[in-house]
């Protein structure tokens, strides 16, 4: 069923002009106690209007900000039951047609790969927008980082990851790299190897590079643990079920660059994601073994569950290498940070106050919400280790900052933003924008951000 959309804030005479009887369409409004508050929805016949065009009455008032936007779009798509297709006529002036329709898009994920009864999923659409291929990017990148993550450990395996980067980037310009644990031991990645050494599925280290010869390059790292079981500092079972999420830092990275290739955007970059399974076995490290890293620093893992900062260190100091004009990092890292900020807000951290605010305000007026937490180089003595450089974890208290003063060794002063986002990576609750698990956090951020600064550079 096709319909013209109608976004009004108030019920007016040029609203009424787009029927044929003001008072049956009154009563239909009184009926159905209508009113144009945001997310309050009207289904009008066509035989009541002049164009004789099915109407859909969406509700805007009181609408205060992106998010707001989103959650109508959203709210509208789940109300549509059969398939239908939507053309927007904004009646409000100043609507957010962007923002709505992809919220609209971003209603129709499903994750029922493992259910026996399949949902039944209705064909809803958009008259194409000046938005619209833009949006269906973000859409796929989104989807897919969601499905990653939702994905069940047993079946995640290095190279199940792998082949679904495959299929993702097959019809963009990126070139994919892996390397397996041979390399990996032939090079020095210390960290990843010994995360990785208590489980039967070795790792891998995955490496995804867009615009090559661009002259402003960005790398990023995202952490893929596709398990954490805590090794031997074991979880408890309550502790273990969300952690097949614990690699959702990997599946970002990877919507992210997917999306700025098929955006095209005149801008390098790099992705880095470290694959492993952090499992207790006779072979697992044990707390108060050293670690060597890449950089040839030395960690005391003084606790195996604080692992992610470990493989990270690893990528970090090796894409710094290549001497990215920033480097970056994008970890499900910490539950201190969502402590600190809740469950919906990410942590942003950087050894570059431009840098920092530029992410932040990059993502202003996006859905997503970040906020900056202190680099205090003071903390760095709660990480110093009697036997070795540093040890990975720091006590109790600010464990959200000495994660990131940790990684902070191994960028080599490049310009550097580090995202902690063990809260919002992962939906608690079931709404219309993040069904429960993964929500695909951080590829609209870091996209935001990454076109904000191709927009710099021309």
């Amino acid at each position: 069923m096709n319909f013209n959309t109608v976004l009004i804030n108030e019920i007016n005479e040029q609203f009424f002009d787009l029927f044929n009887n003001k008072d049956e369409v009154n009563e239909l409004i009184s009926l159905n106690s209508f009113t144009p508050e945001k997310n309050n929805f009207l289904k009008i016949s066509k035989n009541l209007t002049k164009e004789n065009e099915n109407i859909l009455l969406v509700g805007t008032n009181s609408c205060e900000g992106t998010s707001d936007w989103v959650s109508i779009g959203a709210n509208l798509g789940m109300s549509l039951k059969y398939d239908a297709t939507l053309n927007f006529v904004d009646m409000t002036s100043d609507a957010n047609i962007e923002s709505l329709e992809f919220g609209f898009y971003l209603s129709q994920y499903q994750f029922d790969e493992f259910k026996s009864e399949k949902n039944e999923k209705n064909i809803l659409s958009i008259d194409q927008t000046q938005f619209t291929q833009e949006i269906k990017n973000k859409i796929n990148s989104i989807f897919w980082t969601r499905d990653m993550v939702n994905t069940p450990a047993l079946n995640k395996s290095p190279e199940f990851f792998e082949d679904h980067v495959k299929k993702l980037i097959e019809e963009t310009d990126i070139k994919l790299t892996s390397y397996d644990d041979v390399w990996l031991s032939e090079n020095n990645f210390g960290g990843i190897l010994g995360v990785g050494s208590g489980s039967t599925r070795k790792p891998k280290l995955l490496i995804g590079e867009y615009n090559q010869g661009a002259k402003f390059q960005i790398s990023i790292i995202g952490k893929g643990v596709l398990f954490d079981s805590g090794g031997l500092s074991l979880k408890s079972p309550a502790g273990m079920e969300t952690m097949k999420t614990d690699m959702a830092g990997a599946a970002t990275a990877w919507g992210i660059i997917t999306l700025v290739a098929k955006q095209k955007l005149e801008i390098g970059l790099k992705v880095y994601t470290p694959l492993v399974e952090n499992m207790p076995s006779g072979s697992a490290i044990r707390p108060g073994d050293v670690l060597t890293m890449r950089n040839n620093k030395t960690i005391e893992v003084l606790n195996t569950d604080a692992e992610g900062r470990l493989i990270m260190a690893d990528a970090l100091a090796y894409a710094s290498e290549f001497k990215p004009d920033i480097i970056c990092d994008v970890a499900t890292l910490t539950g201190a940070s969502y402590v600190a900020l809740g469950v919906d807000i990410g942590a942003v951290f950087s050894n570059d106050k431009t840098v920092e605010e530029s992410f932040i305000k990059s993502n202003a007026l996006s859905h997503e919400l970040y906020h900056a937490l202190p680099l205090e180089q003071s903390y760095k003595k709660l990480i110093t280790s009697d036997i070795a450089d540093m040890q990975n974890t720091g006590g109790r208290f600010g464990g959200a900052i000495t994660a990131a003063l940790l990684l902070e060794e191994f960028v080599d002063g490049i310009p550097w933003i580090h995202l902690d986002m063990a809260g919002p990576a992962r939906s608690r609750s079931n709404n219309v924008i993040n069904p429960s698990g993964g929500t695909g956090f951080g590829v609209i951020g870091f996209y935001n951000f990454i076109k904000d600064k191709v927009t710099d550079l021309q």
